[in-house]
């Protein structure tokens, strides 16, 4: 909690005590408004006390485009890294849960970019030609050599070196729901943190901004795997799960950015969307990701380990919802849910059981039906809303706890 402002300009004058304002309440002060005074004073940020090494900050652009949506603020620095800052009133559990997911699926779409593809998209943001992120960077360090500078950013972008901040006024956040949206994103490195912004209001009408770290992470290292051709993905379900759903013989991904999907995966994300977008009862947990060719994700508290929805043949064959991940990490999970299987598919839906997946290498929770006793497709995507929802109802209180007794060890 912050303390108030007491101004004491000298001994012989009463002490003045400044007023604690809110943002989208004072003279439009809204989140744009803090984009922009952000993008103005880059100073405001306190990079020094989260990671020193992304100082000092070179406002670049705001509103920077990506295939994910558009980043409010984006700063770099002499070496070429990018500070990527989300403004953010918080009003929810759920629009706090959604901005952190919001800021980690930023940080991967830039991952994938090279430099030419940020000095094109800066270009689009400022409405200036040329090699823009260069030009600021050297107008803030005389003497920065051009290819040196690219060079680094190329280097910085393909690693995923990023500083990702979330700023905002009366930030709270469970540290252990941010952790899980973090982990989705292992694969990226990033350093993290939340900032919480105060404003003051002075008797003369001037303002007094005190910026506040609440959390930040230490740099998450990104792993790099060379897999064989023929395997599933870096992302891959164990082999006895890729089995089970029933994937066909096609490879199973993440599904592409909306911008770079065939017609046929277009229909594919449109046949999800509904369950995509569909409301789930537990604020904090992370959004369902698609994966092509016939099913969706939801990260779960225990690393590598996802709850699995899936629809063979258009939905029109099978549709169900399961445990899965990682052979190796969902084998503890399993063995960790062991004592309380009866419980969990006492609270399951109605037709869920527990055994062995196709192949018989290890057991999953699961929910199966035949898509031909629905109507049609609305009801189809409808069951599996729901399904998903009671099973993160079910499993993801006891998988925290699990997570909690494992730290606390």
């Amino acid at each position: 909690m912050y303390g108030d402002f007491i101004l004491l300009e000298d001994d012989e004058q009463v002490a003045r005590r400044a007023e604690r304002l809110s943002f989208g309440d004072t003279s439009g002060r809204d989140e744009a408004w803090l984009r922009d005074t952000l993008l103005a004073h880059p100073d405001i940020l306190p990079v020094r006390d989260i990671a020193p090494s992304f100082g000092p900050l070179v406002s670049l652009c705001r509103e920077l485009r990506t295939d994910v949506g558009p980043i409010d603020a984006v700063f770099i620095n002499q070496h070429g890294q990018l500070t990527l800052v989300e403004c953010k009133l918080w009003r929810n559990p759920e629009a706090r849960r959604k901005v952190v997911a919001q800021v980690l699926d930023y940080a991967s779409a830039i991952s994938r970019w090279t430099y030419s593809d940020l000095q094109r998209q800066v270009a689009m943001a400022t409405g200036r030609q040329g090699n823009v992120p260069y030009e600021l960077a050297s107008a803030a360090t005389p003497g920065l050599l051009e290819h040196q500078f690219v060079d680094a950013t190329a280097v910085a972008l393909a690693q995923g070196r990023f500083l990702l901040l979330i700023a905002g006024d009366g930030i709270s956040e469970n540290v252990g729901a941010m952790a899980e949206l973090l982990n989705r994103h292992s694969g990226v490195g990033f350093s993290f943190g939340l900032v919480e912004i105060a404003m003051y209001g002075l008797e003369n009408g001037s303002l007094a901004i005190q910026p506040r770290v609440l959390a930040k992470t230490q740099l998450i290292e990104r792993s790099v795997f060379l897999v064989r051709q023929a395997a599933v993905g870096a992302d891959n379900v164990a082999s006895s799960v890729v089995a089970s759903i029933e994937v066909e013989g096609e490879e199973e991904s993440e599904a592409p950015s909306s911008s770079e999907e065939s017609p046929r995966q277009a229909q594919y994300r449109r046949w999800w969307q509904p369950v995509l977008d569909a409301k789930l009862d537990d604020p904090d947990q992370t959004p369902p990701t698609l994966f092509w060719p016939n099913n969706v994700r939801l990260r779960l508290p225990w690393p590598q380990t996802w709850i699995l929805a899936y629809a063979t043949d258009g939905g029109r064959r099978n549709l169900a919802v399961c445990t899965a991940g990682r052979a190796e990490a969902y084998q503890g999970l399993i063995d960790a849910l062991e004592p309380e299987r009866e419980e969990i598919l006492a609270q399951l839906p109605t037709g869920s059981t527990y055994h062995e997946f196709d192949g018989g290498n290890g057991y999953t929770f699961r929910c199966t039906v035949p898509g031909t006793q629905f109507a049609d497709d609305d009801a189809r995507r409808l069951w599996l809303a729901t399904t998903i929802n009671a099973f993160v109802n079910v499993l993801r209180p006891r998988i925290k706890r699990l997570m909690e007794d494992r730290r606390g060890h």
